[in-house]
């Protein structure tokens, strides 16, 4: 019996008796030989049940104990003594696994509490894990999912985000190396290939203004181009998303130019060039984007 309303002694006598909504403050287990524990909030369909119990924690997840030498059934043990630093990691579709944005180190229980805003997220479904490390190695992960989406382009540091939105176009050139060399007696060229260099670049075209209460602020919008201007030149590399889930690591590399065809419409152009991979840790670390990098 578990909590004196359901059991499940195997799959094919799980009942489906509902549990009652009382707090529950101390679970006590005795009189048998227990491998393994596991609480959570989430409802599981007895039809859909085959008895295994899930490794990851979720938000569901209230207590989950294997009893491997002591008796831990929480993700992060619940003590400060214990955890030396907790790491935020993310994974996208393209990520075969988890990689870390952040980590903090822990010296209170108050450490435990954590806060990053991620304006490096492409469009589509992005995974958080929130890991404890314990003794140098990462503990269970506590895993959420979000979607991400947006309808215009987006270009970013790592505590700034900027939209395009009026007038906005990207022309871009995906460029590679390669050569050719016309010889005696062939009618066509050799065409060589040499080495990985494969990347982006292109021209951006926007007019850019601020929003007020959903608003054009067109009266302000010569401060607001300043703003950017000097976003533009600031030397930093950016990342570039747009709302397909194209996402890029760039360098502005020409001076940002402005042209009009009325007083107010003001539309500024500027070259773009990839330096770096946006879903690799080590270029964002490298490039300033995080400070972590244990996952290269």
């Amino acid at each position: 019996m578990i909590l004196g309303r359901s059991f499940a002694g195997e799959p094919s006598t799980l009942s489906s008796t509902l549990p009652a909504a009382d707090t529950i403050e101390r679970l006590t287990l005795e009189n048998a030989i227990y491998d393994e524990t596991y609480v959570s909030v989430a409802i599981t369909n007895p039809d859909n049940f085959d008895g295994s119990i899930p490794s990851i924690w979720t938000f569901d997840t209230r207590l989950h104990a294997v009893f491997a030498g002591d008796l831990y059934g929480g993700n992060v043990s619940f003590t400060e003594s214990i955890v030396e630093s907790v790491r935020i990691k993310k994974r996208t579709k393209k990520d075969n696994r988890f990689q870390t944005i952040y980590e903090k180190k822990i010296k209170t229980n108050e450490d435990f509490e954590i806060h990053i805003t991620d304006y490096l997220e492409p469009v589509g479904e992005v995974e958080y894990a929130y890991v404890p490390v314990i003794s140098g190695g990462e503990s269970k992960y506590i895993v959420s999912s979000v979607r991400s989406s947006f309808d215009k382009y987006f270009m970013c540091e790592r505590d700034v985000s900027y939209p395009l939105m009026m007038d906005m176009d990207f022309s871009r050139t995906l460029n590679q190396q390669v050569g050719t060399v016309e010889t005696w007696g062939r009618q066509r060229p050799v065409i060589i290939k040499n080495g990985n260099l494969k990347y982006y670049s292109g021209d951006i075209e926007c007019t850019f203004a601020d929003i007020s209460e959903c608003m054009i602020d067109w009266n302000n919008a010569w401060d607001y181009r300043n703003t950017i201007n000097d976003f533009l030149t600031n030397g930093k590399p950016k990342v570039f998303k747009d709302f397909e889930g194209n996402i890029y690591m760039i360098a502005v590399i020409s001076s940002p130019s402005e042209s009009h065809d009325y007083w107010n419409h003001i539309t500024t152009k500027f070259s773009v060039t990839e330096c770096g991979d946006a879903y690799a840790t080590g270029d964002l670390y490298d490039n300033g984007f995080i400070d972590v990098d244990v996952d290269r």
